[in-house]
C-alpha cells in the first residue's frame, strides 16, 4: 500500500500567518516617525514607571518575526496528519503550530500598538525622565522559553523516515511542546515589559511558566 502523500499547507494559511508575523514590523515603521525619541517604556498600576528609547520598541517585531515564522516553518514540514495523544483525545500537531504561530504574531501586534499608542498619548511627551535598558529581569525568562521553544520544535524536525511510530509520536510532540514553550515565553515578555512592575514580574513569570511545563510535561512524560 502506498504511503499518503503530504498534504502541504494551504497557501492561504501561509500568507496569513506571514501577514501576522510581519504586522508588528508594519506597524512600527508606519508610526516610527511620529514617536519621539524618549518613549513610556513600563507601566504599572500607577502609571509609567520607566522611560527609554524608541528604539527598545524594535525588539517586538524582530522576536514576533523569528517566533512566529519559526512555527510557520514547522508547520509547513509536517504531512497535516500528525496526531499526538494529549490526555483524553488528541492534539494535530500542524493544527498547534499554525495556531500558536498566529498567537505569537497577534500578542506581538497588540502589545506593541498598546505601546505606541501610550508613547504617542499627551501625557507621555512631559515629567520627569528617567531612561532605563531593558533588563534581564524582564526578558531573561522569557527568552529562555522563547530560543528553548524554537530550538526543541526545530530540533523535532530531523526526525529519521524509518522511525517507528512511538518514536514517530515523540517527534510530534516534541513540536507541540515547542509551541507551546514559545506562546508562553511570548506572553512572558509582554506582560513583563509592559505590564507588570517589581515582584510581580517573578510571579508572573513563573505563573506562566509553570503552566507550560505542565502542559509540557503531559505531553511528552511517555518519553520522560
Amino acid at each position: 500500500m502506498d504511503e499518503p502523500t503530504a498534504k502541504p499547507l494551504s497557501p492561504v494559511v501561509t500568507a496569513v500567518c506571514l501577514l501576522l508575523a510581519f504586522s508588528p514590523a508594519i506597524a512600527l515603521a508606519v508610526s516610527w516617525g511620529m514617536l519621539p525619541d524618549v518613549i513610556p517604556a513600563h507601566w504599572d498600576a500607577e502609571g509609567i514607571d520607566r522611560w527609554g528609547s524608541k528604539v527598545e520598541m524594535v525588539a517586538v517585531p524582530a522576536v514576533t518575526f523569528l517566533a512566529s515564522g519559526g512555527l510557520l516553518f514547522g508547520a509547513r514540514r509536517t504531512t497535516g496528519d500528525e496526531r499526538v495523544s494529549f490526555l483524553n483525545g488528541s492534539l494535530g500537531e500542524r493544527a498547534v503550530m499554525v495556531v500558536s504561530s498566529i498567537c505569537v504574531s497577534l500578542v506581538g501586534l497588540v502589545s506593541l500598538i498598546c505601546w505606541i499608542t501610550g508613547a504617542l498619548a499627551p501625557e507621555a511627551a512631559g515629567g520627569a525622565i528617567e531612561t532605563a535598558t531593558l533588563s534581564w529581569q524582564v526578558f531573561g525568562v522569557p527568552a529562555i522559553f522563547l530560543v528553548a521553544g524554537i530550538l526543541l520544535a526545530l530540533r523535532a524536525l530531523n526526525m529519521p523516515e524509518d522511525a517507528e511510530m512511538l518514536l514517530e509520536e515523540q517527534y510530534h510532540a516534541q513540536r507541540i511542546a515547542g509551541a507551546i514553550m514559545v506562546v508562553a515565553g511570548a506572553v512572558m515578555a509582554v506582560l513583563s515589559a509592559l505590564v507588570l512592575s517589581g515582584t510581580m514580574i517573578q510571579v508572573g513569570q513563573a505563573a506562566i511558566a509553570a503552566v507550560a511545563m505542565v502542559f509540557v510535561f503531559v505531553l511528552l512524560k511517555r518519553w520522560l
